[in-house]
């Protein structure tokens, strides 16, 4: 959206360019955050079930998002949060950036997904490998057996 929309069409609507692309920056930020979550939940997760779980919990916490709009919508968290959730939103024609520029911005883009998957395919592999150097695995393992008594129990490694 940045590399497509100039500084001079957004500044001519009365907006803020700075705020503008602050809050590009804020959504950037959130996937960037969003990642590393998933990065996290597939390096710490050993089965195949919590990862589901994870990211089902993941999910739903996303769409809380369009819960709280709709409710909003509804008129069930107040007056003032339905007239901003069913406001028009205002369409603007924008002039577009020139081919250079554009093309300049588009070969930025692809350099920083290529960086970022190279990063997480780096950490993936890193991990990966610690937890097969045994890294990551427990330092010692407690078993309670309950309350009854063993008799003739065998007792290795003391």
């Amino acid at each position: 959206l940045l590399r497509m929309i100039p500084k001079s069409s957004v500044e001519r609507l009365g907006l803020s360019y700075t705020r503008f692309v602050f809050s590009a920056m804020c959504r950037l930020a959130i996937g960037y955050l969003f990642l590393l979550n998933v990065f996290l939940v597939l390096a710490q997760s050993d089965r195949v079930l919590d990862i589901f779980y994870d990211m089902m919990a993941l999910s739903f916490v996303s769409m809380i998002d369009d819960i709280a709009f709709q409710l909003a919508k509804f008129d069930v968290l107040g007056k003032s949060l339905r007239r901003a959730a069913s406001s028009k939103c205002f369409a603007a024609e924008v002039e577009k950036t020139p081919y250079a520029f554009r093309i300049k911005t588009t070969i930025f883009v692809k350099v920083v997904f290529v960086f970022n998957f190279l990063l997480f395919l780096g950490g993936m592999i890193s991990v990966t490998h610690l937890q097969n150097t045994g890294r990551f695995h427990c330092g010692d393992v407690t078993v309670t057996f309950g309350d009854e008594i063993w008799e003739n129990a065998w007792v290795v490694g003391e």
